[in-house]
């Protein structure tokens, strides 16, 4: 575990503006290498079923898409990792000073999956009080992710629409409580490729979509949800 204190890249006032604009933004190499190199074994633990966390028992399923919740608290050697001030001090500057980790999710997306996870909104999922209008998250690759194995994609501008209605998608989608809306343009979906330690960050708001993974290789990715202290 590493408890050090990094240096957490300023962001230039062309992603700035990219973030109010499109609602998303890209940040290349947020995370260094040596920093991905130490997350990965605590991340192959969770893939192969080796951390006993009670709410991971019954998500866990050999060569299978996974969504565990809270790594960064249940990996014992997460717990304080300086990754999550890189995370964090990223989002303070786009959203402000008071915003800080709500809860994160490891999600491993093996070869050959045709899982969807469909287009939502995070803040559709009823996210409460202020995180509903001042959230974001972000998605962090610990792999190169490229567009044949499902990488995010985006609706710009749609964090300025307010909360589009979201339908049940669970008879489609095994990951839990899965939502929808169908009622979207897709033409102007913009997909992000990511080399390992690449970041984007997405308002609460955002409607964003991740396809199947058609390649050979695994999609390995953390998301972490972010909000007022306070909230």
């Amino acid at each position: 575990m590493t408890r050090m204190q990094v240096d957490v890249p300023t962001l230039t006032q062309d992603q700035l503006d990219a973030f109010e604009r499109d609602g998303f933004v890209i940040v290349r190499r947020l995370v260094p290498r040596d920093v991905i190199d130490e997350l990965a074994p605590g991340y192959d633990q969770a893939v192969r079923g080796e951390i006993t966390e009670p709410s991971w028992v019954q998500r866990w399923k050999p060569d299978w898409i996974l969504q565990l919740p809270n790594p960064y608290r249940n990996i014992p050697s997460w717990r304080g990792h300086r990754y999550m001030q890189l995370v964090v001090g990223v989002a303070r500057q786009l959203l402000g000073q008071d915003i800080d980790y709500a809860y994160d999710q490891l999600i491993y997306k093996p070869p050959h999956n045709e899982v969807e996870v469909l287009w939502h909104q995070d803040a559709g999922y009823g996210w409460r009080g202020v995180a509903n209008e001042r959230s974001l998250s972000c998605w962090l690759a610990l792999a190169p992710v490229m567009r044949d194995m499902g990488t995010m994609q985006f609706i710009p501008g749609s964090h300025r629409h307010g909360i589009f209605a979201h339908h049940s998608a669970k008879d489609r989608n095994p990951i839990n409580g899965a939502l929808e809306v169908t009622d979207l343009d897709r033409a102007a979906a913009v997909a992000v490729e990511y080399q390992p330690g690449d970041a984007t960050f997405h308002h609460g708001r955002t409607l964003h979509y991740t396809g199947a993974n058609t390649s050979a290789h695994p999609r390995r990715s953390i998301t972490t949800h972010m909000w007022p202290a306070d909230q």
